[in-house]
């Protein structure tokens, strides 16, 4: 008899790797409970200490493994297969950023870390074989002047988003200050946790800004940088979704549309609106949703469905693209069944890709309901009241009051002005495109029954349905439809494409023609939403709603100029006051101002200190200085309006 095993036995790596993978995942409980406990020295072992001990040894104990039959027959289960064992892994670093970002953290970069490594290990389980190095280089190599022409584009989009970004608009509103101070306070404290919410922006999307301020100092241009670069990125997810659903023309006529977009340009450039990161988020989901169904490639429809996770610690657009593609799916398989069937495998990993990574922010939601209800218990037509009270006062009824509301909706891309967080004249949508939108709307609908238009036509239509029903007020409309925005881009594409067609100049017929045509309407819409933007807005002190918004924004700035030894002292009135808007405080690095509403004749300031007047009160203080000279004045303009004086006294 012997005890030598059989020559021919497999290394059981399935095994050893499963067991090692327990004892990894142990160890980094470990070290994430262990980072949570507050110092103390009155133990000799922290209590996390048996979990570090037994992860140790599960993950050695993998050493001692050694092939034998049996555990080649279990290593042949499907419990042990390399896709079951990487969804598996996937699952359980998320899981485990769950539990770490429940924790107390002195630094979240470590469940961060581990949550991102639950994104590779699902994308890698259905990439691996798939996507090579080699496979990169050769798309890059056989579509060299496709990417030398989205490059141009992607020059044009960020020279018209970065150009001056950080003075103009010229002034802070409000809220950009409110996420300006929120951005800052995520070093510590609750918005440190990178799943947490605040007014349903992600803690993670607020990091990245206060990550641009350690970079480029606490400036307006860092606190516009995010969106700035999200706007810029939309141009590529557009073309991609685009090229997938119209093809290469259409991508390209898109994708220098949104680039030239004066709508889009406006809203890349402020912090206060982020359904602009929606509007590249959304279309790249959908790229890699609808490309992975329709090449039955998993792969695809995996990163999609990590990226939409990704989307939930950005901002709420990502609620509706959930609804968007569980409805899409959902007919699909009605009314597409043999086209789905075969791209089921590529649907679920679309959901399980989604599901894996969405376990920490979920998490936290169900911890934090109201947060994640936030703003539609603040601006939801339902929770707010605002449907019944609109009833009671019109005395239309429900059904009447939300179809007005999505008729109001879709008007505010051709009709109504954008003035809420903008204050442009012009609708989003510029009268020859928005002709072009109306001809590819009734071109998309038209052929609906393509699978791609039918996600095209659910794009637009749930998106603008959603911010009909749920949000109010209508005067918001204009900037919550850039959910829609890149789906009504792509139909104006369409529409352009369809009339050169039907004009009998197609690209087919006479591509010269074609292609002149083309370029000269895109330059002269180029040249007037160069204008609109940036010669009839962006210099016509229009942004920030109101002059006591943009005071606000003028006193923070002054003040920062200040010394920071001395007293300011503000001479307020009901209407202009320190403390009204949050841009003061961001400007001004939290600089204490005391706002004095009394004459001026009762305040006693000493040497040093400075005394600033609102509009109202200009007159006031410059009779005073005459009584009071040899200081120094300064005044601060808003287009023609004098909107502050300051005095320091000598």
């Amino acid at each position: 008899m012997t005890n030598e095993q059989p020559e021919d036995l497999q290394d059981p790596i399935k095994i050893r790797r499963l067991i090692g993978l327990f004892g990894i995942v142990l160890l980094l409980l470990s070290q994430l409970l262990l980072a949570s406990q507050p110092l103390d020295e009155s133990f000799v072992f922290p209590r996390s200490t048996w979990i570090t001990v037994v992860g140790l040894i599960l993950f050695l104990s993998t050493l001692l493994i050694r092939p034998t039959l049996r555990l080649q027959k279990i290593a042949a289960l499907p419990l042990f297969r390399d896709d079951v064992f990487w969804i598996f892994t996937a699952a359980a670093f998320s899981g485990l950023a769950a539990v770490g970002a429940t924790l107390y953290q002195r630094n979240y970069i470590p469940v961060l870390s581990i949550w991102l490594m639950a994104g590779f290990c699902y994308l890698f389980t259905f990439a691996r074989g798939v996507v090579s190095p080699e496979k990169i280089r050769a798309a890059i190599r056989d579509n060299r002047n496709e990417l030398l022409t989205v490059t141009a584009i992607i020059a044009l989009a960020v020279t018209l988003r970065f150009y001056r970004l950080g003075e103009l608009p010229r002034v802070l509103d409000g809220d950009e200050g409110l996420i300006g101070l929120a951005a800052q306070s995520t070093v510590d404290g609750r918005l440190a946790n990178p799943f947490a919410l605040w007014e349903n922006f992600g803690a993670l999307y607020l990091q990245l800004i206060n990550a641009a301020f350690r970079i480029f100092g606490e400036s307006p241009f860092a606190l516009r940088l995010p969106p700035a670069i999200g706007g810029a990125l939309g141009a590529i997810a557009l073309y991609l979704l685009a090229r997938q659903i119209g093809g290469r023309k259409i991508a390209l006529i898109a994708a220098i549309l949104l680039a030239m977009s004066h709508t889009h340009i406006h809203f890349s450039r402020i912090v206060s609106v982020a359904y602009v990161h929606g509007a590249w988020l959304a279309p790249l989901e959908l790229y890699f949703l609808y490309s992975g169904l329709e090449k039955r490639q998993s792969w695809r429809t995996a990163l999609g469905g990590i990226l939409l996770a990704f989307n939930f610690s950005i901002y709420l657009t990502a609620q509706v693209i959930v609804g968007l593609a569980l409805v899409y799916m959902l007919i699909a398989f009605l009314f597409y069944r043999s086209w789905f069937k075969a791209a089921l495998p590529a649907a679920l990993a679309f959901w399980g890709g989604f599901i894996v990574m969405i376990l920490p922010e979920a998490l936290y939601i169900s911890k934090h309901p109201e947060e994640f209800l936030n703003r539609l218990s603040q601006d939801g037509m339902f929770q707010s009241g605002w449907l019944t009270a609109t009833m009671q006062s019109t005395g239309q009824s429900a059904v009447t009051i939300l179809f007005e509301r999505i008729v109001h909706a879709f008007l505010s891309l051709v009709f109504y002005p954008a003035i809420d967080f903008y204050g442009s004249p012009s609708s989003m949508l510029t009268v020859v495109s928005s002709v072009l939108f109306l001809v590819g709307l009734g071109i998309a609908l038209y052929r609906v029954r393509q699978p791609a238009y039918l996600l095209l036509n659910g794009y637009f239509w749930g998106t603008t349905v959603a911010v009909g029903v749920f949000a109010v007020p209508p005067s918001a409309d204009s900037y919550r439809m850039l959910m829609a925005f890149p789906a009504a881009v792509i139909m104006c594409a369409i529409g352009l494409d369809q009339i050169l067609e039907t004009w009998g100049i197609g690209w087919e017929k006479a591509r010269n023609v074609y292609a002149f045509s083309t370029a000269s309407v895109l330059i002269g819409l180029l040249i007037l939403n160069v204008w609109i933007y940036y010669g009839d807005f962006a210099g016509q002190c229009r942004f920030g709603g109101n002059l006591e918004s943009r005071f606000a924004s003028y006193l923070g700035t002054y003040a920062r100029t200040v010394e920071s030894e001395s007293n300011i002292y503000l001479l307020s009135n009901p209407i202009f006051f320190y403390g009204s808007h949050a841009s003061t405080d961001f400007l001004s690095q939290r600089r204490p101002i005391v706002n004095h509403a009394d004459s001026l004749d009762v305040l006693n300031p000493i040497s040093g200190e400075t005394i600033i007047a609102n509009p109202h009160r200009i007159a006031e203080l410059e009779s005073w200085v005459r009584l009071h000279p040899g200081g120094t004045v300064h005044y601060l303009y808003d287009c023609r309006t004098t909107i502050l004086m300051a005095y320091q006294l000598p």
